[in-house]
């Protein structure tokens, strides 16, 4: 099978895919199918695939975490005021895509160390995401006065939590074995399969075509098979933007078609 697709490709594929994901997610209420939501499942993927070869091939690993982590800040910005002024019957805006993204690049960090024998450094940037997720449970313990709410709504704001990402850990797993596994596309390609048979079985394998679908993600492994290891285009910018802009749209439509 020839293999065709640059990065810049992948990552159009990945947007097309997403935006038809939050057409069901937002508009919903006007009969948007089920079926957008399967399409959809093979997004994440796409760009946790992506972010490991960014990580890979880019020249400053620190710089391109931290336009991650800014991405995130921003992105936990834009939903707090979102759910302030432009929610439904108490929906909760919570798209951030850029905190799976962040923390799997986070431990793709921890496993560089461990392979250059920095034992130390791979151990901290191992253990401070889960550090960090662990904390952000105890403001939950007990009582949740005012002040504590307050607490723990700042702290998640600007420290992504290895247990409350989007997708869960289990994309963060993903997105660090398709790092692992950098220039092996068979492994990348199982190991895409093993996450989509777990995210099946965690539910049973029941209802895999109404709620449990997640599995679909397994079908993203077409385009990235077909990937050729080339980046393409740039518009490295656009792809940051864009992603915040079109749940700015998206909310703010949603909301007003719906008064």
């Amino acid at each position: 099978m020839k293999k065709y697709l640059t990065g810049f490709q992948l990552k159009i594929i990945g947007l097309i895919t997403m935006v038809i994901d939050h057409l069901a997610e937002f508009f919903n209420f006007l009969g948007v199918p089920l079926w957008f939501h399967w399409i959809g499942r093979i997004t994440a993927p796409i760009f946790l695939f992506e972010s490991s070869e960014g990580f890979v091939h880019t020249s400053n690993r620190k710089k391109y975490m931290l336009r991650l982590l800014v991405g995130f800040w921003v992105m936990n910005l834009i939903n707090l005021v979102l759910n302030q002024y432009f929610v439904v019957n108490g929906e909760i805006i919570a798209n951030n895509v850029f905190s799976t993204l962040f923390l799997g690049t986070v431990y793709m960090q921890s496993i560089a160390y461990l392979k250059e024998r920095k034992f130390v450094a791979s151990f901290f940037w191992f253990i401070i995401p889960i550090l960090i997720g662990l904390i952000s449970f105890i403001f939950t313990i007990g009582e949740m006065s005012t002040i504590k709410m307050i607490s723990l709504q700042l702290y998640t704001l600007f420290l992504p939590s290895l247990f409350v990402t989007e997708g869960g850990f289990l994309m963060v797993i993903l997105g660090v074995l398709f790092y692992i596994f950098h220039g092996k596309k068979h492994f990348q390609v199982l190991s895409l399969g093993i996450v989509s048979f777990i995210s099946a079985a965690a539910n049973g394998f029941s209802d895999l075509f109404s709620s449990n679908y997640q599995w679909m993600m397994f079908f993203s492994a077409i385009p990235i098979i077909l990937y050729n290891g080339e980046k393409g285009k740039g518009l490295k910018s656009f792809f940051y933007y864009f992603y915040p802009a079109h749940i700015i749209l998206f909310a703010i439509l949603s909301f007003l078609l719906r008064q």
